[in-house]
């Protein structure tokens, strides 16, 4: 009999072990299904963030857009949008800096040297400076008519130093030309020029933020899709339910 009372007791904790297992894999599951539903929840709330911050910038780029022209001049490669009133006087005939956006939406920088050559331009404002690369003469990007040296600027060099002329539009500006580094003309921007390159990095900013947020949504569907088809069929319908 003392054996067998052994024997049963031995029984007894290999069932409360058990017992503890099945207890703990049903919280850990529990806890699982819960956190799943908090990532839902989350990844929801980004992409609804996500797309009202595109619909505001997309409605931004609509009120943007009648205040620019689309200009197709047989001399350029592709057709491109510049603000208005400067249609009729660019492409400049004297010493200047206009920008303008590409028909792939990229802002162009096209400066302009009377007497001189070069090769990169440097922008100045009271607290601060930013360049452009360095474009080689090559009679395309980089090319000399008529005692003028006109340069396209374009990338993220470019992007800086639009940026800049817009963060200081109403502050003294000033264009360095560059050749080989070494100086070889400035120019002090007027007021309708900075306004001009303002506006221009303002509507190509805007563009560029709105389909960067519509990627990301996009991207964060793909997301919530994975973390959906993880979910219990119950606790789906009800994140649904409250996602309405």
């Amino acid at each position: 009999m003392k054996k067998i009372f052994i024997l049963s007791a031995a029984g007894l904790l290999l069932l409360m072990g058990c017992a503890k297992k099945n207890e703990s894999g049903k919280e850990m599951q529990k806890n699982y299904h819960a956190a799943l539903v908090d990532s839902v929840k989350a990844v929801t709330a980004e992409i609804d963030s996500c797309n009202d911050m595109a619909k505001t910038l997309s409605d931004k780029v609509g009120q943007l857009l009648p205040e620019f022209r689309a200009v197709d001049n047989s001399r350029e490669v592709e057709g491109y949008l510049i603000f208005q009133g400067w249609e009729k006087r660019y492409p400049l005939q004297s010493t200047g800096l206009v920008a303008r956006l590409s028909a792939s939406h990229q802002i162009e920088l096209v400066g302009v040297l009377k007497g001189g050559n070069f090769d990169q331009i440097r922008i100045n404002v009271p607290s601060a400076t930013a360049e452009t690369s360095v474009v080689a003469y090559d009679q395309a990007l980089n090319y000399r008519a008529n005692g003028m040296n006109t340069v396209m600027f374009s990338g993220d060099e470019a992007d800086a130093v639009a940026k800049l002329i817009a963060d200081n539009e109403l502050n003294p500006i000033t264009v360095t030309f560059l050749n080989g580094g070494k100086t070889t003309g400035t120019w002090k921007m007027p007021n309708d020029y900075a306004k001009m390159i303002t506006m221009s990095y303002l509507l190509y900013s805007s563009y560029r933020e709105q389909k960067a947020l519509e990627l990301q949504s996009m991207k964060l569907g793909e997301k919530l899709k994975l973390l959906r088809e993880h979910q219990p069929a119950d606790e789906g319908m009800d994140v649904h339910r409250e996602d309405r």
